[in-house]
């Protein structure tokens, strides 16, 4: 399937429903919608024959993986960007090689709360590969970064078969145990472990121990009002563990973090271990 290119933002500045003040760009994950971002190397063709940064990417063999990009492009991920709402249709599937998306439900007009961390060890619309062609819950950026957009009729039909069929369907099945204990977690851990748990998914997918984050953003991520990440924020300060200054978060003590955080975060990342055949190709 062939990048179009360039064309019109499908609706620039919606608010968020539930969050008063975070202003985001919509975006279909049609690649007929998708905005040209400015920057380098936006727009342009992977090379195949070089690690991608992507983990399942760099998995596959270089024919797989040659084969698979041959109409891929990289695409910038824009924090508060949403790539995707409910009902909209696929027609690509990204896979950060830096950065965050996150997979965000809203039952109602109440808070959403994320339900999925994706970073470069993943992809997201990754159900497509089961025959779905429509998105289920919002689809937003997260933090800044890069990701390569694979067309979803290139996607699937690799999926059918061969070593990709193993690497997506091992993370199809990780990162169903990310959302279901995402949602125990939710339901049953204090927000202070759950900030920690949360903070810690994404220090492990960013390249720097100083991210960008709002409070307000980091709210729609864990499903609670601006006040209350405050709080649990100034205790993890107060021992130690992050900084944080106008919306940017310094992860100073790692173990410190991982002691803060939940039994959730190290589920989490032995299962996706045991599940996604990762075997990175030379």
């Amino acid at each position: 399937m062939t990048d179009p290119g360039p064309s019109t933002v499908k609706s620039a500045n919606q608010m968020l429903p539930g969050v008063p003040g975070l202003s985001v760009t919509t975006w279909s994950l049609s690649l007929a919608e998708c905005p040209d971002r400015k920057g380098p190397a936006m727009g342009d063709q992977p090379d195949p024959t070089q690690r991608t940064g992507n983990l399942l990417l760099d998995a596959l063999p270089l024919d797989e993986r040659t084969t698979l990009l041959a109409d891929a492009r990289m695409r910038a991920i824009v924090v508060g960007d949403v790539l995707a709402l409910p009902g909209d249709e696929i027609a690509f599937v990204p896979f950060p090689t830096s950065g965050t998306l996150s997979m965000v439900a809203q039952p109602d007009d109440s808070v959403p709360v994320e339900a999925a961390t994706i970073g470069n060890e993943g992809a997201a619309s990754i159900h497509s590969a089961l025959g779905s062609r429509t998105a289920s819950q919002q689809l937003v950026s997260q933090i800044n970064g890069e990701m390569i957009t694979v067309g979803i009729e290139a996607f699937t039909k690799h999926a059918r078969g061969g070593e990709f069929q193993d690497v997506i369907y091992g993370y199809l099945e990780a990162l169903v145990v990310q959302i279901s204990l995402t949602a125990a977690c939710n339901a049953v851990h204090h927000l202070n472990q759950r900030c920690a748990r949360w903070l810690l998914q994404t220090h492990d997918r960013v390249s720097s121990d100083t991210f960008r984050l709002t409070q307000e953003y980091l709210g729609v991520m864990l499903g609670v009002q601006r006040p209350s990440v405050s709080i649990a924020q100034r205790t993890l300060q107060a021992t130690g563990c992050i900084t944080f200054r106008r919306g940017t978060i310094t992860v100073v003590d790692r173990e410190g973090l991982e002691s803060a955080a939940c039994p959730c975060y190290e589920l989490i990342r032995s299962e996706y271990s045991r599940l996604v055949p990762l075997r990175v190709q030379r």
